[in-house]
Formats: structure tokens, sequence, C-alpha cells
């Protein structure tokens, strides 16, 4: 029987048989291999499986259903975890820790490991200032419910950004039904403008140990020189209801030492924020204290 003849009696055969369960195909995977690593005794025919009886299989076609067989348990299992360059995604319990290998990575280096999941989630990376690393920016739900669920931090909690074993790390429920993108706070490069900001006061940050509010702009200025930081200023205009209200631009050097400071935020590294205005109010603007 030349080999089209063999192709054309193997249809014949397949279209009689019902299809095998996984079972089934275990059990012919297991039996071919004995019949290819054992053969039988001169003049004896070892029978085959059940699916291929009738037909006289060469040695590429068992090696296609094998083929087969491991393809159909591919697709049978579910994936619980990924790795590339930039993350690592892995199912723990109830939900998944996507370890942050490389967080100066693209962002779609992220997405595309979440996605091989089966989870639309997003994940971008913000330049933050020290205090700040490893925090939970903002979110972004669609098509969410309840019990959709996406957190992050550092691990372990309260490492040292930077340090051997500190890792930034988000999780993500199981069966995460929505659409979701989280913006998780990374250290900055160097000379990057943050962000999201800290009050400069917060340990760890420019001016720890120094409390710059409600004093004159002329006082801070000067502690934080001293400290050899750079000063810029955003003027806010205070409002009679409470609250404030700020014009991006308006960042005039021409600040008079008088003006009062309302807050400090850490700008980048090496340079402070001060939200300043020129007259005090009886409540502090920013802090509504």
């Amino acid at each position: 029987m030349n080999e089209t003849n063999e192709i054309n009696e193997l249809a014949r055969f397949r279209a009689e048989i019902p299809r095998p369960e996984l079972a089934d195909l275990r059990e012919q995977e297991r039996l071919l291999h004995a019949a290819m690593n054992d053969p039988a005794p001169t003049g004896r025919r070892r029978p085959l499986p059940r699916l291929l009886i009738g037909a006289t299989v060469t040695a590429a076609m068992a090696a296609a259903v094998v083929a087969g067989l491991t393809l159909l348990q591919d697709r049978a299992g579910t994936a619980t975890s990924y790795a590339n360059a930039a993350i690592d995604i892995r199912l723990n319990g109830d939900e998944y820790m996507a370890t942050i290998k490389d967080p100066f990575a693209d962002h779609t280096q992220y997405s595309e490991g979440f996605k091989a999941l089966g989870l639309e989630v997003g994940l971008q990376l913000v330049p933050v200032s020290p205090s700040r690393v490893g925090d939970i920016v903002r979110y972004g739900f669609s098509g969410t419910t309840e019990a959709d669920k996406l957190g992050g931090g550092l691990s372990p909690e309260g490492c040292a950004p930077g340090t051997p074993g500190c890792a930034l790390t988000v999780t993500v429920s199981k069966g995460f039904s929505g659409k979701g993108t989280v913006y998780v706070g990374r250290s900055a490069r160097p000379g990057e403008r943050y962000g999201a900001h800290a009050a400069a006061e917060a340990k760890g940050e420019m001016l720890e140990g120094y409390d710059p509010v409600e004093r004159t702009a002329g006082e801070v200025a000067a502690e934080a020189r001293r400290r050899g930081l750079v000063v810029e200023y955003q003027i806010i205009r205070p409002s009679e209801q409470g609250g404030f209200s700020v014009d991006p631009n308006d960042r005039a050097t021409d600040v008079r030492d008088h003006w009062i400071v309302w807050a400090a935020e850490s700008a980048r590294e090496g340079t402070v924020r001060l939200l300043v205005s020129e007259k005090r109010v009886a409540k502090n603007p920013v802090h509504g204290n």
C-alpha cells in the first residue's frame, strides 16, 4: 500500500470512529510508544490502538498523533504564570502577583504579560518622590464588578526601594472580568520630574525634619538652600470660601520673602516647590486647617 492509499484508508476509518476522549488519546500515546520501542517478534503483528485498527501507520503518522495529543493537553490546561524581561506574573491563591523586573520598561511589556493570562489590565509606572515609591498613584476601571480588585506596593512590605530583594509589585484578583489600569510610583531617573509628589517635609524627603507650613517664603527658602536644594514657586490664590485656585503657568520668580508658604512639595531630585500666596489667610487653603 503506497503512502497516498494509506492516507485515504486512514481518513475513511477516522470518519467511521467517534471522536476519542482525552483519556483514550493518552492510552493511544502509551501504546504507540510501546509499539515503536518494543517491536513484536518476526512473523507476529502487535495490535495497534483501536482508533487506528485497519490502517498501516508510518512513523511520520505516529509522530503526528503524539504531537496532536501534546497540543490537546496544552489547550486543556490554564496558564497560571507569565514572565518576560520586564515582569513576572504568578497566580498565588486568589490573586495574581506581578513582580516588576524592569521599572523603566515600556508599559506595553507589562500589559503583554497580563494579556497572556487573559487579563485586560494595563500597568504604567510613574516617577515619584522617594517616599511614594511603590504607592498606587491612581486607578482606572471599566466594566468591573466589586469582586475585581487591583492593588500593589513594595515587597516585602516596608523594604527600601533599590535594595536587593525589594521589588515593586501589583496584584490582580483571579478572574478579573473588566478592564483596569493601575499607575504605580517608581524611583525617578536623575533629573526626572516627579509625576506624583509627597510633602517635602515627609520622612525620606528633602526637607525631612523641618516644618515649612505657614512660614514665610524667605525662611523656607533659606533652609532649603542650606540643604543644597533649588527652590521653585507655585503661586496660589486662596478663596474666601476655602480652598484655592492655581494657574500651573503662574510660577513667578519675583516672590517676596514675606509671602506665605502653605505647602512644600518635592518637585524632582534636588528641587522643592513652595506653594505660596502674597497674603496670609485665616485657614490654610491647601491643608484646610
